[in-house]
């Protein structure tokens, strides 16, 4: 192949095609797997690429590839150029290729609440592949890979956007026995704060539950830590303390008998869950806004006994960059 097959002045499509899969995946590698070619065929490619635009699009390391500067900023023209053209060629003739959308989620909301919604989704959009990855702790930066990424925080993450999905109070659940203990101590608003179990990140929470119930900051028993809710409200069926989460998060442990209410009154929460995108990013594939109308029109039948009001609702539906964006969360 070389510049005669191009268009007006382009390079050849599969060039481009190479470029923009290695460019996402960071890898000679990974672009070969996904396009079903050698590596040695993807180097050659992308190395005919920069010959005919006459600039390096990435830098070689002894540790991989990485970007140049112009490499970065040709990458998101001519990922939109395939997006049109895919997009284009579906809405005027059809199409019966499977598309993949990425999706990035904390661990607790994937494991215990998303994943078990997809299969209706798959049901009526089966040409389209969810790729799920669940996240104990957000990535600072966008990640190109994702299409889409659900965040748990106040709304602003530095170069996304993002809009609302899910907001949620707080509950504190426990095991059966755990609750006879609290019950039998006399005072069961004491006995769970000394046995909350502790989540890295959610220290505000605790907060709240001391301020809901109007008690003092009693100090803790010897509770574990844990990083994601899913390993708290595991540890709570084993009798092991409290735990305090979502009710969207607690619900088949509630419904299978696992776990019970601790105290009849649910608690303030701040933050929330947001639909984000990268702000750079000018457009989605169909498949990816599908998905999205889909996410957004399952949040809103969670049961409205385990779902409140948000406490922001001044909040636009698409909140831009801030100077102040909210803390990394976990799962």
């Amino acid at each position: 192949m070389d510049k005669t097959d191009a268009v007006n002045g382009l390079p050849p499509l599969a060039w481009l095609k190479a470029f923009e899969s290695a460019a996402r995946t960071l890898s000679f590698a990974a672009a070969a797997a996904e396009l079903n070619m050698s590596t040695g065929a993807i180097s050659y490619q992308i190395r005919a690429l920069e010959a005919h635009l006459g600039f390096s699009l990435f830098a070689r390391t002894t540790r991989g590839i990485k970007l140049t500067s112009l490499g970065m900023a040709y990458t998101p023209a001519v990922r939109k150029a395939f997006d049109e053209l895919a997009e284009s060629t579906v809405g005027l003739f059809g199409g019966t290729a499977r598309v993949k959308v990425t999706v990035h989620a904390p661990a607790s909301l994937a494991a215990l609440w998303l994943v078990k919604q997809l299969p209706a989704f798959m049901a009526v959009n089966p040409r389209i592949d969810i790729r799920m990855s669940s996240l104990v702790w957000d990535n600072p930066a966008p990640d190109e890979a994702a299409d889409l990424e659900i965040r748990y925080g106040a709304g602003y993450w530095d170069s996304y956007r993002s809009e609302h999905l899910l907001h949620q109070s707080l509950v504190v659940v426990c095991s059966p026995s755990m609750l006879e203990q609290a019950r039998g101590s006399g005072d069961v608003a004491a006995f769970v704060q000394r046995h909350l179990i502790s989540i890295v990140g959610y220290e505000k929470h605790r907060v709240s539950v001391r301020q809901g119930l109007q008690g003092a900051d009693l100090p803790a028993n010897a509770v574990p830590t844990v990083d994601t809710s899913m390993a708290a409200l595991e540890l709570a069926t084993d009798d092991a303390g409290f735990a305090l989460t979502h009710p969207v998060l607690a619900e088949p442990y509630l419904r299978l008998g696992r776990l019970v209410a601790a105290l009849d009154r649910e608690f303030t929460d701040d933050h929330s869950y947001f639909i984000c995108r990268p702000q750079r990013r000018e457009r989605s594939r169909r498949e990816v806004e599908i998905f999205r109308d889909w996410l957004v029109e399952t949040a809103t039948h969670v049961p409205s006994t385990a779902c409140a009001t948000p406490a922001f609702s001044n909040h636009p539906s698409a909140v831009p960059n801030s100077p102040s964006p909210a803390p990394q969360s976990p799962g």
